[in-house]
């Protein structure tokens, strides 16, 4: 007895000895009944904004940490949301996606659920239908659609909610947020531009993922916009890291070698710093170099990169709230959502 009655209180009691904040407390701090803070932490309607933001203060100031499994057992839910990790983003290089599911797990945390990730086997299908089947999880984030996606149409069909990073065919539904990739590379581009320079290289992967073809766009577009043009010598297009070296030695060897190097990714555009400084160029000053993705590696080179960010943590928020939506609503028939980037200036552009 003595030790139920010394576990129930370790329970009750924070890690500093403080009695465990409760969602009463939550309601008196944020002036609110009970039931409008039990709306906000499960995304219901019914409140004003000033609102949410009053009860979302009061959450944070008394570190309310909503009791998940008591959630679960009302709302017959698992407060799990189910993230499909393709096998390619289990690549070393893949650098974007680790910050994206950090991301991910961040804004779920917040909105009282966890984050399943799987990845599969042969059937790319298979692990998604014993999800749904033993209801595993409430709701799954896609990332990496390709319109036409076999995912997208399965749970479609099923009945099952979801939301994805990245654009769905027009005749699924449009519960995407995405960044258009086009524009975002057109404003690395303007901003050299701005800084004077006239001749450019563009360093991409050579796959055919829709967002690649849509940053090489984004790089002709822009330069077409200043009245600029490109020779086909100077576009870089690799499927290994080691490729993508070797043409830019070869690019930087030229009598008239480019003075700006636009990359469609930071791993990339690391790459094209290394292989400017082993031949004596000043990154930054002698050649200019641009990223994509703005994330951890855009800190790892020497000058740090300039780089097209992409707000991972807006995204993230935006997939849970659409996912969440769809969750207790329904198909709510909501429209597909950009979000824009933004440049993150380095050094070495």
């Amino acid at each position: 007895m003595a030790d139920k009655q010394t576990e129930g209180q370790a329970e009750a009691q924070g890690v500093q000895g403080r009695a465990r904040s409760d969602i009463n407390d939550v309601a008196r701090l944020a002036r609110v009944s009970r039931q409008t803070v039990s709306n906000v932490l499960n995304n219901r309607t019914g409140y004003s904004e000033d609102t949410r933001a009053r009860v979302l203060r009061a959450i944070e100031e008394l570190d309310y940490q909503p009791h998940r499994a008591a959630r679960s057992l009302r709302s017959h839910r698992t407060m799990q949301l189910g993230y499909h990790m393709p096998r390619e983003q289990l690549a070393a290089d893949n650098a974007f996606v680790l910050g994206f599911i950090q991301a991910l797990v961040r804004g779920a945390a917040y909105r009282g659920h966890h984050v399943l990730v799987f990845t599969e086997q042969d059937d790319e299908l298979e692990v998604f239908r014993e999800l749904v089947a033993i209801r595993g999880v409430d709701g799954f984030i896609l990332s990496g659609s390709h319109g036409e996606d076999p995912r997208v149409r399965y749970l479609h069909e099923a009945g099952v909610p979801f939301a994805v990073f990245g654009r769905t065919a027009a005749h699924l539904p449009q519960t995407w947020v995405d960044i258009d990739s086009v524009a975002a590379v057109g404003s690395a581009v303007d901003y050299l531009v701005d800084r004077g320079h006239e001749a450019f290289a563009y360093v991409g992967y050579a796959g055919q993922h829709h967002w690649d073809l849509e940053r090489l766009e984004g790089f002709r577009k822009g330069l077409a916009d200043h009245g600029l043009r490109v020779s086909e010598r100077s576009i870089i297009q690799g499927s290994t890291l080691d490729a993508v070296h070797g043409a830019l030695l070869r690019l930087l060897d030229r009598k008239r070698r480019p003075t700006a190097i636009v990359t469609g990714s930071d791993v990339l555009a690391a790459v094209a710093v290394n292989a400017a400084k082993s031949m004596g160029l000043r990154v930054g000053q002698d050649v200019a170099v641009t990223g994509f993705d703005g994330g951890f590696v855009q800190q790892m080179t020497e000058p740090v990169l300039t780089s097209v960010r992409i707000p991972v943590d807006r995204i993230a928020d935006e997939l849970i709230s659409c996912c969440l939506r769809e969750i207790d609503e329904g198909p709510t028939e909501s429209v597909g959502l950009l979000v824009p980037t933004e440049i993150a200036v380095g050094g070495s552009a």
